[in-house]
């Protein structure tokens, strides 16, 4: 894109979400399915109840239910992801210069809207959505391109829009982050296990895995998150498992159909790139990228070993998230479900969306450039009981060179979040105390440290704040989980 000056070209920008990123409501009562925390009953006999009819209601077809704004709630639904709400990606792009949502031409400002969308339903149906939306938007701002920012599966109904719905006339630029191109092994997970926790783990005991596959089963889109490039499963004997033969692990033909449709979905989708597009990846993070099918007697599957490398977000490995027609391929050394409120992301997004079009031509990539600096911080696990301890590590790497950085200082302090869905209403948790990561003598770059989890139940964000020798402090971050378990 060329630079005109000082004076950013006229676009608004369009966010849309990913999967489980956007609120459900009934139709008739407004009632929100997909999901209002507030609606989860204190009385934990009640649960049950709650959990088993929300997802017989998010089961697809259902008509009923409609779109209604995207999620501004924590999403804890591993191994899908632990999911940041979208507002605090909305509140960064208003800080950026964006009005949001705004009904009427915005003069000086540049428009933000939020497209929220039913995620069950086949993305080819939420890209006509999309470019419904955008002929709407588009008429409020004559002579304006849409720009979109797409995350995880929303890059899949973004893209389908711009090449098949020709969209590719009135879309500017695509910002895909952690978007696959080639499905994700997660999705598999998710469709043949189930989610292992579903907001709170004292929810478990409902069967959630059994409960939740069921209903993603129905899904359309899951499908559509299956890679199909990628061979990633093979059995005992390293023989390659073709997934889409289906027979063995789904018993139900309309899901088999379903299954023939995802792979038909992103066969016709494939990799093109009409419009400028910026890839923003999540790495460093531990990420199924294939599994050892165990087979019982006619070639029914009984289980899958899941083979993790530190090569992707969480979700999305690496090589799918990384989109081969992008004009640009930036790694983020961040999970799935936060990449968008990663502060290095946000500071390319401030850099391609504003900055870049008031700075000298010359200067155009220096304010994105990434660091010389791998830096990784994790948790040990996603969710712990109170006063558990909680093992902290952290690994700083050079780029260029691979060695190891000795003599970082790295801090880490916990930020209550809010209250897990059914405690009722809850005072955030005292301050917790600084902890900070020693570094290892016997392997350079790794400093590790224990904290303990806090009394209080409820969602925290774990903070790191990394200051390597002669670099720019970084701060990073975790969502974790808090809760006694002894309810399971």
């Amino acid at each position: 894109m060329t630079i005109q000056g000082d004076v950013v070209p006229p676009h608004f920008l369009v966010v849309v979400p990913g999967i489980m990123g956007s609120r459900l409501r009934d139709r008739q009562t407004g009632r929100v399915v997909w999901v209002d925390f507030s609606t989860v009953p204190i009385n934990p006999l009640q649960w049950k109840a709650w959990v088993e009819n929300m997802l017989a209601t998010l089961a697809y077809p259902n008509p009923d239910l409609e779109p209604a704004g995207i999620m501004d709630e924590v999403v804890f639904a591993p191994p899908w992801a632990k999911q940041e709400h979208y507002g605090r990606l909305v509140a960064a792009l208003e800080g950026m210069g964006y009005l949001i949502d705004p009904v009427e031409p915005t003069g000086g400002r540049p428009a933000l809207y939020t497209f929220s969308y039913d995620w069950r339903q086949d993305n080819r149906i939420s890209a006509q959505h999309l470019a419904a939306a955008i002929n709407q938007w588009q008429a409020r701002h004559p002579g304006a391109k849409a720009w979109i920012l797409a995350h995880s599966n929303g890059g899949l109904v973004a893209r389908w829009y711009i090449e098949k719905l020709g969209g590719k006339g009135r879309v500017g630029r695509l910002f895909l982050l952690g978007s696959p191109w080639d499905g994700a092994p997660r999705a598999l997970q998710m469709l043949f296990q189930g989610l292992y926790i579903l907001f709170r783990k004292r929810f478990n005991v409902f069967d959630v895995p059994t409960l939740t596959r069921a209903a993603f089963r129905t899904f359309p889109c899951s499908y559509q998150l299956l890679p199909y490039r990628n061979p990633f499963l093979r059995d005992n004997n390293n023989e390659l498992i073709d997934l889409y033969e289906g027979a063995g692990w789904l018993h139900d033909e309309g899901q088999r159909q379903l299954l023939r449709d995802g792979r038909r979905f992103n066969e016709e989708l494939g990799t093109t790139t009409s419009v400028e597009t910026i890839c923003l990846f999540g790495r460093k993070r531990p990420t199924p990228t294939g599994g050892v099918v165990s087979l019982a007697a006619g070639g029914s599957w009984t289980d899958i070993a899941w083979a993790t490398l530190d090569a992707g977000d969480g979700t999305v490995p690496e090589r799918s998230a990384v989109h081969p027609g992008a004009r640009e391929k930036i790694p983020v050394v961040a999970d799935h479900g936060d990449i968008y409120v990663n502060p290095f992301a946000l500071e390319v997004l401030q850099w391609e969306l504003m900055d870049k079009f008031r700075l000298p031509t010359e200067r155009e990539r220096d304010a994105a450039a990434t660091s010389r600096l791998t830096i990784t911080f994790t948790p040990d696990r996603d969710a712990y009981s109170p006063g558990e301890p909680i093992a902290l590590r952290a690994t700083i790497h050079g780029n260029d060179d691979g060695n190891p950085v000795s003599g970082a200082v790295v801090q880490s302090r916990l930020i209550w979040r809010g209250p897990l869905p059914g405690s009722g209403p809850a005072g955030a948790a005292a301050a917790a105390p600084v902890v900070r990561l020693w570094e290892d003598e016997a392997a350079g770059g790794h400093y590790s440290a224990e904290m303990v989890a806090p009394a209080t139940e409820g969602y925290y964000q774990l903070k790191a704040l990394v200051s390597p020798p002669d670099e720019a402090a970084v701060e990073l971050e975790e969502l974790i989980a808090v809760e006694d378990a002894g309810g399971d």
